[in-house]
């Protein structure tokens, strides 16, 4: 995402960076799910959990930056 914001400072164009916030957002949404990040049933949480909520927070925080970068403000929860 680096590079897209980047590409869209020096071309004065935000589309670069839109276009890579709505893949990560997308892959986010495809991974949320088929591998939620808080049990389900009777599922007793683990290690594996703790991992996909290290993922949500780290797509929050991409997202959340990107967002910030093309002037909108990102909601607190995704």
């Amino acid at each position: 995402m680096p590079g897209r914001a980047a590409q869209a400072a020096r071309e004065r164009d935000a589309r670069p960076l839109v276009f890579c916030l709505e893949r990560v957002a997308g892959a986010y949404h495809d991974v949320h799910e088929r591998c939620p990040a808080v049990p389900r049933g009777d599922e007793k949480p683990g290690a594996v959990h703790a991992g996909r909520v290290s993922l949500a927070e780290a797509a929050r925080i991409a997202l959340g930056n990107g967002l910030n970068m093309i002037g909108e403000t990102p909601r607190e929860r995704i």
